[in-house]
């Protein structure tokens, strides 16, 4: 159902974050917007604001001396940034660096009865950034699951304090246990409450060693054909079993890798959306054993094609449907890069003994020396092999998100606590790529700095993709993620909801968005109007998480100069109405942007009489 509406007022909104996409001279990002309930006028005023558009890179770069430390002080001048070689000017720089004296923790936000928003608090000026701990059950054993968790209980319990982190575990589906809050104690407390288990996706090595001697055995036992009472007869050989069970081991770990990077893609996906109105750079340490994911380059963005001649894949000059046919780690890589969070990997393993775990018992009884030897030397093989693929698997995504990886180590609370450290000072340059031609095409970055024997830390390449409007299906796949109960709320686009219940006059549950249009992508018009083009999805769940109700509207709107600027004073309004019968409802209420493909989302509790 499409409507077009007319601007009118629903509420002001509060000026609760800054866009992910601005860089201030004073090293905090802000909206053009009215400052919140409390703040100053003249203190807002005062805060030079450089809005960025969807052709600006922002790079955030980590500058440390031989001994680690950060290394403050440096201007703009001070850096050169390269792209595929080429040099760029900077255009806008700061320096973050952290309060040395410890900030309170953040009030919740003083919203009047019936009022919901999607950022749970108002972040202070020039503060650390945002951390999320994410707790991998989907990658990792259940004894590996036991270490993390106390590690990372030592970790939360010497928190700095007022630093913002968030606590997730990924399953079959990413989970938050603990939202946004500088407490060390109730973080420690939501931590201790985790709950591990074995994940359905992960075979245990002993059972792998176990089924690969199983198969030698019995290629051991099996007889040439004709061997049987009547050598007239020839027999079945027993022998090719042995390798068919090597080859359906082998499609079963491929396949369980591929649903867990799935999954792992997925539960990526939906942390880039839940912290993506937060300002600044945003830190994730993703505490895991297996990482199915890698984000480097590699993707043409041509269609192939195939020589008849020659039978050998070419390319042509046809360009891909990159909305459609970029793989999903280019369209994640893509997101996290957007949204500024960097990934610091730390394999929850420690160091790690590679053997074999072959005994005498029935299954390899039939073994012998030389078989033994093999089987010892394929297992060792094969682990060294899956060793070295986890560690640069950790690396490339540490590298390709400005991040750093830890394995090697069993002190887990120190990788977790040298994240935090690291990831808390750093310079934001931001430029306009030379290369106009967005094709899809990975592009990579240099920075280099005038200071001597200063290392630098940063993404090192991002892709080129054109921005567009999405197509019908593809926006409703996104609003259906973002619309799960189990899921966090989405921040990329920051709206706040007012949700009424039936009452005498009115038998359906009233619902009014006021939307933070600085979030919001407009096209201008021949006549200097804006249009746009947005989603906006209501669902109700009951308490089993059964779908009970929902409502999905797309609003495509053209604003008058005058209306353009009354909406981004005041939010973007919309209203929607949804039946429900009498009962106690969890409310997902969505709103997605078509054109810049960002997404803001809300959970409400309602209960109607």
């Amino acid at each position: 159902m499409k409507k077009r509406i007319g601007i009118c007022v629903f509420c002001e909104l509060v000026c609760v974050a800054a866009l992910s996409f601005s860089v201030l001279a004073n090293a905090q990002d802000s909206h053009n917007a009215p400052p919140a309930q409390g703040a100053s006028s003249d203190q807002s005023s005062s805060v030079p604001v450089i809005h960025a558009t969807s052709r600006l890179v922002l790079l955030d770069v980590i500058v440390t001396d031989h001994s680690g430390k950060f290394m403050p002080g440096l201007k703009a001048s001070d850096f050169t940034v390269f792209e595929d070689k080429q040099p760029q000017k900077i255009s806008a720089f700061a320096m973050q660096v952290p309060a040395t004296t410890p900030t309170r923790s953040y009030p919740p936000l003083n919203l009047p009865p019936h009022v919901y928003t999607n950022f749970t608090f108002i972040k202070p000026v020039a503060d650390r950034p945002v951390t999320v701990v994410l707790m991998d059950i989907l990658n990792t054993t259940g004894l590996d699951q036991a270490y993390a968790r106390k590690q990372m209980i030592k970790f939360l319990e010497k928190l700095p304090q007022g630093q913002p982190v968030a606590l997730f575990a990924l399953t079959s589906k990413l989970r938050m246990i603990q939202g946004f809050t500088g407490d060390s104690d109730t973080l420690v407390a939501a931590a201790k409450a985790l709950q591990g288990h074995e994940s359905l996706l992960l075979s245990p090595e002993a059972q792998r060693q176990q089924e690969e001697n199983g198969a030698t055995a019995l290629e051991n036992n099996a007889g040439p054909p004709g061997m049987g009472p009547d050598p007239s007869l020839t027999t079945m050989p027993v022998a090719p079993i042995g390798q068919a069970i090597r080859n359906a081991m082998a499609a079963q770990d491929s396949f369980q890798k591929l649903e867990r990077m799935n999954m792992t893609l997925s539960a990526l996906d939906s942390l880039a959306h839940a912290v993506a109105g937060y300002p600044g750079r945003k830190n994730l340490i993703w505490l895991s054993a297996e990482f199915p994911v890698v984000f480097g380059p590699g993707i043409t963005p041509y269609q192939p094609v195939v020589n008849l001649q020659t039978g050998r894949d070419q390319t042509n000059n046809e360009l891909r449907d990159l909305e459609n046919d970029t793989p999903p780690l280019q369209q994640t890589a893509a997101l996290l890069a957007a949204v500024r969070l960097a990934i610091y990997p730390i394999d929850v393993r420690g160091q790690v003994s590679l053997g074999t775990g072959i005994d005498i018992s029935a299954p390899t009884a039939n073994l012998g020396t030389v078989d033994m030897q093999n089987e010892v030397a394929s297992t060792s093989l094969r682990q060294t092999t899956a060793l070295w693929d986890a560690h640069e698997a950790m690396s490339d995504i540490a590298r390709e998100t400005g991040g750093r990886a830890f394995y090697g180590t069993n002190d887990l609370n120190d990788a977790m606590s040298r994240s935090v450290q690291q990831g808390s000072s750093y310079y934001t340059l931001a430029y306009t790529p030379t290369n106009r031609e967005w094709n899809g095409k990975y592009r990579k970055i240099e920075v280099k700095a005038a200071t001597p024997a200063a290392e630098l830390t940063y993404r090192r390449g991002y892709y080129a993709v054109r921005e567009r409007l999405l197509a019908a299906n593809r926006a409703a796949v996104a609003m259906t993620a973002a619309m799960q109960p189990s899921v966090p709320e989405f921040t990329g686009l920051l709206l706040k909801v007012q949700v009424l219940p039936p009452d005498a006059d009115h038998r359906a549950v009233r619902i009014d968005y006021a939307v933070d249009a600085h979030d919001l992508s407009f096209s201008d018009s021949a006549d200097q109007r804006k249009q746009g083009s947005i989603d906006f999805a209501a669902a109700a769940w009951d308490k089993d998480f059964k779908l009970v109700g929902h409502v999905v509207e797309t609003m495509d709107t053209t604003l008058r100069p005058e209306a353009y600027q009354q909406i981004m004073r005041s939010g973007l309004p919309y209203h929607q109405e949804l039946q429900l019968k009498p009962g106690t409802y969890t409310l997902r209420l969505g709103v997605l942007d078509r054109t810049s493909r960002k997404i803001g989302s809300v959970g409400v509790p309602i209960t109607i009489p």
